[in-house]
């Protein structure tokens, strides 16, 4: 009985690298429509990287692979990842906090306070790019781009400024690193989809957000909470995924198109970031939101304390060659928003390496 259920494990395999293979050269001779799915609304940073590499996927691939996009998609939400390896979408947007389940490694971009601008923010992501991918291949992913967020802060309905302000606050975060660190400094702080904030705070459920309230995001955020407070709490990626079988299925001239349409809007992403920051302060003046910058020292105090202490487990959970990637961040000076990571950043510090 094992080696027949062993010999028909063995035959589904195979049958299902035949169909993967047979669909790819379908696709090489007819051209093939995928599906990039994302949980996030189109206006929004995330939302702009599925659209920018739908339009270089045809383009580069002269029509052979086109793509389409579908946002606040279901099965992006409920499980990204299962989604792509059981091929309900050929390739998804997911937000890199919503991976630290497979790797630590994707609580890099979150760790409170490590970046402080969008260059620096793109500086890491270089360096810790050939770790991602690494840790993506062994769930079976193949990374395509990193797509970059504005800063996150934190709305609320009334102004955050001290301790006190932000005790029993009833806080929608994006993470569980991010509510254990809020938490730590007494608010009831819970990690939920993007999808639930809108009915929450309008319920009065939430008395506020962490979040960048970038594009679509923020107007539902703008039309419930009056207060921006600019901790610049981190600057967050995305990642856009396929299969690691469908890519490899791919007839090999294929693959290098693919990957170009990907580097090109990753490219985009980057040099798009501080103009977009820059939009959604203008939507937030205009929506009469009130930006507080000054915090108060001890609440500046306690919130960098409780971001070290978060930084310091996350350093305890990874291998030391991840844990070198700090290091190497805080001593390279960032590349030009316009072209891919450079190979030196890239070869920069031990285990960093392809």
């Amino acid at each position: 009985m094992i080696r027949i259920r062993l010999g028909q494990r063995i035959t589904h395999a195979v049958l299902a690298a035949f169909l993967a293979c047979g669909t790819a050269g379908h696709a090489a001779r007819a051209g093939q429509t995928w599906t990039i799915a994302s949980d996030h609304p189109a206006d929004t940073a995330a939302g702009r990287g599925v659209e920018s590499f739908v339009a270089a996927l045809t383009r580069q691939t002269d029509g052979v692979l086109t793509g389409r996009a579908e946002f606040m998609a279901k099965a992006a939400t409920k499980d990204p990842v299962a989604a792509v390896l059981d091929g309900n979408v050929q390739a998804v947007d997911v937000f890199a906090g919503a991976l630290a389940h497979v790797d630590p490694i994707f609580e890099l971009s979150t760790l409170p306070f490590a970046v402080r601008s969008e260059e620096e923010s793109r500086r890491l992501a270089c360096l810790a790019k050939p770790a991602y991918r690494r840790a993506l291949l062994r769930a079976g992913l193949h990374l395509l781009f990193i797509s970059p967020w504005p800063p996150t802060g934190l709305w609320s309905r009334q102004p955050v400024t001290t301790l006190a302000d932000l005790a029993n606050l009833r806080v929608r975060t994006y993470d569980d690193a991010s509510a254990e660190v809020l938490g730590a400094l007494g608010a009831h702080a819970a990690a939920l989809p993007v999808q639930d904030v809108g009915s929450l705070l309008r319920n009065g459920h939430l008395d506020a957000v962490l979040s960048s309230g970038d594009g679509a995001v923020g107007i539902t955020l703008q039309a419930n909470l009056s207060n921006f407070n600019a901790i610049h709490y981190a600057f967050p990626v995305s990642f856009v995924v396929m299969s690691q079988s469908r890519y490899e299925a791919l007839p090999e001239k294929l693959r290098p198109k693919l990957d170009a349409a990907a580097n090109e809007a990753e490219s985009q992403q980057w040099a798009a970031l501080p103009a977009r920051i820059r939009a959604n302060d203008v939507q937030m003046q205009h929506a009469g939101v009130s930006v507080n910058t000054p915090i108060d020292n001890a609440l500046d105090v306690r919130l960098r304390e409780a971001g070290q202490n978060r930084v310091y487990d996350w350093l305890s959970r990874v291998p030391p060659e991840d844990a070198d990637i700090i290091r190497t961040f805080q001593h390279q000076e960032a590349p030009a928003a316009q072209v891919p990571c450079p190979l030196s950043l890239l070869e920069a510090g031990r285990g960093t390496r392809e």
